[in-house]
């Protein structure tokens, strides 16, 4: 009876100080953080004891630094930190490594960061944007929405409808001559039909980055989006 009441009250004990650490708010430090993994950014002005969203950005060849210079502008109006991942890369099977990265973000980057847990947004272009949809359907528990420049939704994904994650946001950024344009035209419609808060951008260039003021327009509406959630 004595063990089961020692075992009893180690438990707690655990419990209790998984839910203090949870609580405590790491303390904002501005700047680069680089990881072997990849590369935080965090903006001047955040306040202590405050959470905040978090950007996840995945690039075609994992240019971790690529993905901070397309986003640190918007982060640093709209108060946001940015995780860019050195590894996810196109030719990968990246599955593996997003059950990784999932548990990266939750355990070890929260702890570290003042991360909002569930204002994680995945960006990227082309590839980039291709993995932001792979990560949501994979892990729909970290992903609240997604920002896509000319990537579309893999096919194997298209084919677990019944699976597939619901009432998300997404942006699509995307220009009429671009190659996936189509694609994105038909991602947009399996989205919605799955609840999914959807918005279209367009812009001229084909197959590129979308503008900045594009990708300010999209970040506003999706932040926006999930505040009201």
């Amino acid at each position: 009876m004595r063990i089961f009441r020692f075992v009893v009250l180690l438990t707690l004990i655990g419990i209790v100080a998984s839910v203090n650490v949870f609580a405590q708010v790491p303390t904002p430090v501005a700047g680069m953080h680089e990881d072997n993994e990849y590369l935080i950014y965090v903006p001047e002005g955040l306040a202590e004891g405050t959470r905040y969203p978090l950007i996840v950005g995945f690039s075609p060849s994992a240019n971790a630094r690529d993905s901070i210079d397309t986003w640190k502008g918007h982060a640093d109006k709209h108060l946001c930190v940015i995780l860019a991942s050195k590894i996810v890369k196109n030719g990968m099977d990246i599955s593996r490594y997003l059950v990784r990265l999932s548990k990266l973000i939750h355990e070890k980057v929260a702890s570290e960061y003042p991360i909002m847990p569930d204002r994680i947004i995945a960006v990227g272009t082309s590839g980039g944007g291709m993995a932001s949809h792979l990560f949501s359907f994979f892990h729909a528990d970290t992903v609240a929405a997604v920002i896509t420049s000319v990537g579309y939704i893999h096919e194997n994904s298209l084919k677990q409808k019944d699976v597939y994650p619901r009432n998300k946001v997404c942006a699509f950024l995307t220009s009429p001559t671009d190659f996936n344009y189509k694609l994105m035209k038909e991602d947009r419609k399996f989205l919605t039909s799955l609840d999914w808060r959807v918005k279209w951008y367009e812009f001229e260039g084909g197959h590129r980055t979308a503008p900045e003021e594009i990708r300010e327009e999209a970040l506003t509406w999706v932040l926006e989006q999930l505040n009201a959630s």
